[in-house]
């Protein structure tokens, strides 16, 4: 995918600020995990966060004691691996600060399975629920304080500040702050406020106020009562002549096509970013409509895609849901898996709910309908563990070879413009030397003067990019010949990862061997060279994960941390769907991060699964049922775990199928 993070002027932003190494890096991995097409293995949602962990230990403690949902064992499995997640990011709060929170925190989630005993757990639950929560507030503060010491401390090891940036991230998501919004205003509205971790700190946690949010709703000329359900809302007819609703000739306008009735409605919203604030209120609208839905059952009643936000001393901003397309769609596989189909289908409606925990359902629908039990979340814990090797490292090439070319586009786009202003310069040089006033002379001198200085530097410019440009061609060309099978002639620096030779890209990550080809050592000459150019956080992924294959033991931890997070996640998807469905609960804290995890999930187990399947058919062999798959590699997760445990390097490794059938995922042919 292309992510919006290696953007030119982005590059641009940061270079005219002259941003140091660190805070580069924290601000793009910041920006990329907060991407929503992220991979799962990096976005946000499997996050180490202790905060996230908390509320989710409170949350499964609140719903026992109130209604006995999740069960005593799966609240006991919920907290163990709460308590496994705070336990882990422990190293990062000693550092950073509230280390002595997290101990504490961990600590009392660690002890509470123990204390849950048969009748009494109720009870338990209700009177641990706060002390859990009491934790939550004074940690969140100390991980806002982070920033500061990310921004003006001492550099920090790559999987250290990688391990706090996904603190803060999920903070971020907790509170609800869109990305696309952060994402300008961080880098384009607030570019000129990126100097201090003040001003970062502002930009990441806005101060909240209130915005006025209008959107259209169709199926109804009037929402009666609807002040009563919503406080503070207001409605108008379509076209009428005095509306009471904000944006009410945008809202008319965009609602000029439909032919049935509708009503503009609006409603005050508390939020740090407009586009947030449509979030809540589409969501808050949506499940006001559930009553009107459930008084008129033949109704349809809808929320319309366009919405307008409005605050006091700002303008009219219009908003549009937009979704992602594409020129040809292709099918997960050319044939039809049938022990996929009722997972494919759970995963597309999942995908259009606007309900999170609605759509976490939907999402575990598509799980369960793979044969797994609830007893049976490691297996596909492990498996999905053991495919997220595949995915970052082809997510890595795509980082360093995206943000090398990012820096390449920056430099052309300021060239660009500076030519730009040296020949606005000269036209106002031109002008002033034709007349003879004195004021004209004066001014002709001093434009001249300027447009000689900006004339040399536009020189030197020209200069630096040309040789860029040629570095990194140099480098593109290496790894299309390479990596690529000589990659597209007509487009040198098209370095896609569509034709990547992952074991190819594996052996250039690997450290050097005296059996190592000139190919791979002259493509890791050129990955290192592309890695230095691009910096930041490009850079620090690619040092993070060449020490990880240099060293197996390191690599196993990783992979055994991956496994502890995504069983966490599964474990806490299955209570999620208890409440939902035996509690009718559809409201919870940090729901909307748990829905994404859980349509990430999915994608990465029809991912594998849809692979296995085509190579099985285009083999002709019979189809595998989806749960012996996912067993058996959970089995290979295991295998493999024990080869990095014995073994001297990681050369060995079979990345290309890790997780394909058939295969030995060790010993390559």
């Amino acid at each position: 995918m292309r992510y919006s993070v290696w953007d030119k002027q982005i590059r641009d932003n940061f270079d005219r600020r002259q941003l140091p190494h660190q805070q580069r890096s924290f601000l793009e991995g910041l920006l990329r995990c907060l991407e929503p097409g992220a991979y799962l293995s990096e976005h946000v949602s499997t996050a180490n966060s202790t905060v996230v962990a908390l509320t989710r230990a409170h949350q499964a403690l609140d719903g026992h004691a109130a209604g006995g949902q999740p069960q005593l064992g799966l609240l006991k499995r919920c907290l163990k691996t709460a308590a496994s997640t705070v336990d882990a990011g422990l190293p990062v709060h000693q550092v950073l600060g509230g280390g002595q929170q997290a101990t504490q925190a961990h600590d009392l989630l660690a002890s509470l399975p123990a204390l849950l005993t048969g009748t009494t757990s109720k009870a338990t639950a209700a009177t641990y629920a706060p002390q859990v929560h009491a934790h939550i507030g004074p940690i969140a503060a100390h991980i806002r304080t982070w920033v500061t010491s990310l921004w003006d401390g001492p550099v920090l090891p790559p999987d250290v500040l990688a391990r706090a940036r996904g603190e803060v991230a999920a903070l971020i998501t907790l509170e609800g702050r869109d990305p696309r919004s952060l994402h300008v205003d961080l880098i384009r509205k607030g570019s000129r406020a990126v100097h201090d971790a003040a001003s970062i700190t502002a930009v990441l946690w806005p101060a909240p106020r209130t915005y006025r949010v209008a959107v259209v709703v169709e199926g109804a000329h009037q929402l009666e009562h609807l002040d009563q359900l919503l406080s503070g809302a207001r409605q108008s007819p379509l076209h009428a002549s005095h509306p009471i609703t904000v944006g009410a000739k945008e809202l008319t306008a965009y609602a000029a096509a439909i032919t049935g009735p509708a009503v503009m409605v609006d409603l005050p919203v508390t939020a740090g970013d407009p586009a947030t604030a449509v979030a809540r209120a589409r969501r808050q609208i949506s499940e006001a409509l559930d009553q009107y839905a459930a008084g008129q059952r033949l109704v349809d009643l809808t929320v319309g895609r366009r919405a307008v936000t409005a605050a006091a001393d700002t303008r009219l901003e219009q908003h549009n849901l937009t979704s992602a397309s594409v020129s040809i769609a292709r099918p997960l596989t050319t044939h039809w898996p049938v022990s996929l189909r009722p997972a494919l289908r759970s995963a597309h409606l999942a995908a259009r709910l606007d309900a999170p925990m609605a759509s976490s359902v939907l999402a575990w629908s598509a799980i369960d309908s793979l044969g797994v039990e609830s007893t049976q979340l490691e297996l596909v814990a492990k498996a999905c563990a053991l495919h997220s090797i595949r995915q970052q490292l082809i997510g890595l090439y795509q980082t360093v070879t995206d943000s090398a070319l990012n820096h390449l586009r920056s430099a052309q786009m300021r060239l660009s413009h500076d030519r730009r202003a040296l020949a606005k310069l000269e036209r106002a040089m031109r002008h002033t030397q034709e007349h003879a006033q004195l004021a004209a002379r004066a001014a002709h001198t001093l434009l001249t003067e300027r447009a000689r200085q900006t004339r040399e530097q536009v020189v030197s410019q020209e200069q630096a990019v040309r040789a860029l440009e040629q570095t990194v061609t140099s480098h593109a060309a290496v790894l299309r010949r390479v990596l690529l099978g000589g990659g597209d002639n007509d487009q040198p620096l098209n370095l896609s990862s569509w034709m990547l030779d992952v074991n190819g890209w594996l052996d250039v990550l690997l450290p050097p061997r005296p059996q190592t080809v000139r190919d791979v050592l002259d493509a890791q000459a050129a990955i290192d060279a592309l890695g230095r150019q691009a910096g930041g956080y490009a850079q620090d992924a690619l040092t993070l994960w060449r020490a990880r294959l240099a060293d197996p033991k390191l690599l196993a931890g990783w992979l055994k941390d991956q496994q502890d997070v995504l069983h966490a996640l599964l474990e806490w998807l299955y209570a999620t769907r208890n409440s939902a469905i035996h509690r009718g609960q559809f409201t919870a804290p940090a729901d909307a991060m748990t829905a994404h995890a859980a349509r990430g999930v999915v994608d990465m187990l029809l991912e594998f699964l849809g692979n296995w399947h085509k190579i099985q058919y285009t083999q002709g062999v019979a189809e595998t049922d989806a749960l012996d798959v996912i067993g058996e590699l959970a089995d290979r997760k295991d295998d493999l775990a024990d080869h990095l445990d014995q073994a001297p390097s990681c050369h060995p490794l079979n990345l290309d199928s890790v997780t394909g059938p058939g295969v030995d995922c060790w010993n390559r042919p």
